[in-house]
């Protein structure tokens, strides 16, 4: 009788365990965000409204003004989950993180790897994103990345643009990357760009 009584309370004790572990397991699950891609595209754009232009400073362009071309990322996510995501403090960003081949075209279009934001001192270029910062739930937020490949004039200033065969070559392979989420600086969610939808 008593084992049988022992046995009992050992089952009970399973139970037990077994249910504060999947109610551990359902609150971990749950604390996690749940972010989706619904949308990716990318361009080579020479567009003013979104870029901005440069006025030239030196020689005997100075004053002209110049426009810049990008490569210009755009991505729509979705917050999927029960809570909002992301804050004044804690704003949601977007980073690429290239694959070996797109940091091999970009050297050899560029000179540089444009995805590394070290490598742009003294071209004259930069970088820019916007992002949805705060992304409440069953909402979809817009995310952008340019990076600048050069301007439309020729100066000692800012590198000129290169080719059209050159920038479409880059263009081409630059989904062969991975979007990186970020809530501040913790990565919270990652998209492989090169699979096929």
């Amino acid at each position: 009788m008593k084992y049988k009584k022992e046995g009992e309370q050992l089952k009970r004790f399973m139970a037990l365990l077994t249910l504060i572990s999947v109610i551990a397991i359902l609150t971990a699950c749950s604390s996690e965000p749940s972010l989706e891609l619904t949308n990716k595209k990318v361009e080579i754009i020479d567009d003013k409204e979104r870029l901005g232009s440069m006025i030239l400073q030196q020689g005997d362009k100075a004053g002209t003004e110049a426009e810049y071309t990008a490569l210009y990322y755009t991505f729509s996510i979705k917050n999927t989950g029960n809570r909002t995501i992301g804050n004044v403090n804690e704003p949601l960003k977007a980073k690429i993180e290239p694959n070996e081949k797109l940091v091999t075209v970009s050297e050899e279009v560029m000179g540089f790897n444009i995805f590394n934001t070290e490598e742009y001192s003294e071209t004259g270029l930069g970088h820019g994103e916007n992002a949805e910062g705060i992304l409440k739930p069953n909402t979809e937020g817009k995310f952008t990345l340019n990076y600048l490949l050069g301007i439309n004039i020729e100066t000692d200033e800012v590198l000129f643009v290169p080719s059209n065969e050159q920038l479409e070559k880059l263009e081409d392979i630059a989904l062969d990357a991975t979007l990186i989420v970020m809530l501040g600086d913790k990565e919270i969610a990652r998209f492989d760009l090169s699979e096929k939808k």
